[in-house]
């Protein structure tokens, strides 16, 4: 059984491998969050989780333990929530109503830093437009919905966690859920998923010193990464990633180590912390070890993860703290779009070329090009030189033609992005 709080009540429900949507709408007949996209783009779906908004389509129940979850049903209720729901009503926000209580909800959530126009990013209405939609939250005065209490879910080891997943190989680590779900078509019944959730393991949360390097737990989600000091100081790179790899109803769930897990093509964090130079830090029940990410990604899906191994967090090399960086993804949209590609570029003072940089989507891991980067550490950086070296990055890429791109685009833009980013990091030498 799982054991969380809904709407403030206690309840359990059958462990039966199914979404968060999918108990709310079919098992408890709450059917103010919708089934739209089903992918985590719409938003119609968005309730809050332990105060965050996210996708209930993409949640697996599993994850609930010990949760809080609020829906539309008891967030209309309250004074913010009533507020709001008459703010849109008075302005013409609302026609059909099928997306409203995901709007609603995303705003009693959002992050205090957050516009309408930031915090609706994951919601989609059809039939309104925005204006009137942003002009009802610009009216209400109400702050972001604190977090309510939770019971303690934290209720596993690190060391226990381990044992476990040494035992049963057969066992898939989830964290936020948000690809893997996807992938699963929402039939999670014959998965057998190990919620990281439980663990009792505060360092893998947090971004923290260690000597001179920088050590990035694996279970930070997106969005507390794009609002992290240190991340903004030391490595805005991860910053930059952040808002593109989804809304942020996706950001509150999705962690930076499933996003390397998944080794997607297009992940957008995989080009990013290969070009930082950063090592992947994995534990198993016999021991650590370490090795550089640009390793550990072998394929499409594919990493060097062993079984019964956990990702606990990436290391960032103190050369690289600090320095100038830029991240640029193109895709069919400047938000919720899978990359066409990106590139990751990081100043490096004791690089032979100056900087590193890796290629994402534009080949089955990330690209760092090793023929271009040598030509980069041999010439004089002038336009002629750069074209040069950006013609030997377009030839050692290897980008495909598939539904969002052409191979030929893929590289004729992978090219000029090189330059602009060499261009950007070389005029701090100026």
């Amino acid at each position: 059984m799982i054991t969380f709080q809904l709407n403030g009540a206690p309840i359990q429900i059958a462990d039966q491998g199914q979404t968060l949507l999918q108990v709310l709408r079919d098992d408890l007949h709450l059917s103010g969050a919708k089934l739209g996209c089903g992918e985590g783009e719409c938003g119609a779906c968005t309730v809050l989780v332990n105060g965050r908004p996210v996708c209930s389509c993409l949640i697996a129940t599993e994850t609930l333990e010990g949760a809080a979850v609020t829906t539309i049903e008891a967030l209309a209720e309250t004074p913010d929530g009533s507020e709001i729901c008459s703010a849109l009503a008075r302005t013409g926000g609302v026609q059909c109503g099928f997306c409203t209580p995901g709007i609603v909800m995303a705003w009693a959530g959002r992050h205090p830093d957050d516009t309408p126009d930031d915090a609706l990013e994951g919601n989609l209405c059809r039939c309104t437009g925005y204006v009137k939609i942003r002009s009802a939250l610009e009216q209400t005065g109400s702050l972001p919905t604190k977090p309510p209490s939770t019971f303690d879910k934290a209720d596993l080891s690190l060391k226990d966690a381990l044992a476990c997943l040494a035992e049963n190989p057969d066992l898939i680590p989830i964290a936020g859920g948000t690809d893997l779900v996807v992938r699963a078509g929402h039939n999670l019944q014959s998965l057998r998923l190990f919620p990281l959730a439980r663990l009792n393991a505060p360092e893998l949360h947090q971004v923290f010193r260690e000597g001179n390097t920088l050590v990035i737990g694996a279970l930070m989600r997106w969005q507390d990464l794009l609002h992290d000091p240190v991340i903004a100081q030391t490595v805005p790179i991860l910053r930059d990633v952040a808002y593109g790899v989804g809304s942020p109803q996706i950001r509150n769930a999705a962690t930076i180590g499933g996003n390397i897990a998944t080794a997607s093509p297009a992940g957008d964090g995989l080009p990013a912390l290969v070009a930082l130079q950063a090592r992947i830090r994995l534990v198993h029940r016999d021991g650590t070890r370490e090795m550089p990410i640009a390793d550990f990604i072998t394929g499409p899906g594919r990493t060097q993860r062993r079984s019964g191994e956990l990702i606990t967090g990436f290391v960032i090399p103190a050369k690289c703290l600090g320095q100038p960086q830029t991240f640029s993804k193109v895709g069919p949209r400047k938000a919720q779009a899978i990359s066409k590609l990106s590139l990751a570029t990081v100043k490096v003072p004791d690089d032979p070329a100056g900087i590193s940089f890796a290629f994402g989507a534009v080949g089955p891991i990330p690209m760092t090009c090793p023929k271009a980067h040598h030509a980069l550490a041999s010439g004089i950086r002038d336009e002629n030189h750069l074209r040069s070296v950006a013609e030997q990055a377009m030839s050692e890429i290897t980008p495909i033609d598939d539904m969002r791109s052409t191979a030929s685009y893929r590289r004729r833009v992978a090219g000029n992005l090189l330059i602009r980013h060499c261009r950007e990091l070389f005029a701090h030498d100026s």
